[in-house]
């Protein structure tokens, strides 16, 4: 049983080499990798095929939103050299598109001519998986639902921020205002109290009811004692002292420091969301003349383009005009 192991661990180092091209014998069509030096792929034709299953010469791989709108004809890649050794080959593509549409990643991929990691790839089997973007011309055209920076996680989950923050908000205000009108209401109650119930009457005779000292002629006269102050309802204005020692209904809601704290949150959210979408915002308006254009969409924390029915439906089509756009990447075997 020991020899036998011995045995397979001789031989599987050999099998393994195997899957190599031997640069002593190479077939007819297998080529080195580093030796390709461009390619031309065209749209609608497969790869050529020995191990494993032919792919489309061109293959537009996300966001697919975008690649439901056009498709690429024709483009040319060109090898720029290697980046970390003979077989790490790097590209240059190019192709003509509409100005509404540019090239993103473009990455060759190949099959190995013996395995994935054999250095030789068979002829005629190199592909281009590409990525597809929207030009700002594009995003105004067919809107941000294409955009594939719209469809992340973290960008779809921002309306509902902005949505937290303003229901949070406005509730704060409503507290504000419900404070102000209780407030003003109960001033009014107590200013209709007040007439019937502090120190009804004006003041009648003082306190003094001692019999008046016997008349002497040679005394000076005596200023008479002063009368304490009485209080009625007209003249009784202060708001200090009143029968239940209350004073708050009096002075009515003013503002505290939740309302502060409230309103300088809500301002600094503003600004900084404003800083963070001006860009954004100004090439809206442009493409709309305005906050209230046709076929755009606004709320009241954000102004996004909404889509139009021709979007979601029947996109228009690509414009005539073509630009020369480019991509890049670099190489995968099968």
């Amino acid at each position: 049983m020991l020899d036998v192991l011995l045995l397979l661990a001789t031989l599987l180092p050999a099998g393994l080499c195997s899957r190599v091209t031997n640069p002593n014998n190479v077939p007819k069509n297998a080529v080195l990798l580093s030796d390709v030096k461009s390619l031309t792929l065209r749209a609608g034709q497969q790869t050529s095929s020995r191990r494993v299953s032919p792919v489309p010469l061109l293959q537009c791989i996300g966001p697919a939103s975008v690649c439901s709108l056009y498709s690429v004809d024709v483009m040319r890649c060109t090898n720029e050299g290697s980046a970390y050794n003979r077989d790490d080959v790097e590209w240059t593509c190019k192709a003509f598109l509409p100005d509404e549409f540019k090239l993103g990643s473009t990455d060759v991929s190949c099959e190995g001519y013996a395995s994935s990691e054999d250095p030789y790839v068979l002829r005629g089997s190199c592909g281009v998986e590409y990525r597809l973007l929207l030009t700002d011309k594009g995003e105004k055209k067919y809107g941000r639902s294409h955009d594939p920076a719209w469809n992340v996680p973290g960008n779809r989950s921002e309306d509902t921020v902005n949505l937290l923050f303003w229901l949070i908000f406005l509730g704060v205000l409503f507290i504000i205002f419900y404070n102000i009108y209780q407030a003003y209401r109960n001033e009014r109650r107590g200013t209709a109290g007040r007439g019937t119930g502090y120190n009804g009457g004006g003041g009648g005779g003082g306190p003094y009811n001692d019999p008046p000292p016997p008349y002497d002629p040679y005394s000076r006269p005596q200023a008479p004692p002063k009368q304490p102050r009485t209080y009625s309802s007209r003249t009784y204005t202060s708001s200090r002292t009143t029968p239940s020692g209350n004073t708050d209904n009096q002075r009515g809601w003013r503002p505290g420091f939740w309302t502060g704290a409230a309103t300088g949150a809500a301002a600094g959210y503003m600004y900084g969301s404003r800083q963070q979408q001006q860009a954004h915002r100004e090439r809206q308006e442009r493409a709309r003349g305005g906050f209230f254009g046709a076929d755009y969409g606004t709320s009241f924390w954000d102004h996004r383009p909404a889509p139009s029915s021709s979007t979601s439906s029947d996109p228009s089509p690509p414009s005539s005009r073509r630009h020369e756009s480019t991509g890049f990447g670099s190489t995968s075997r099968r």
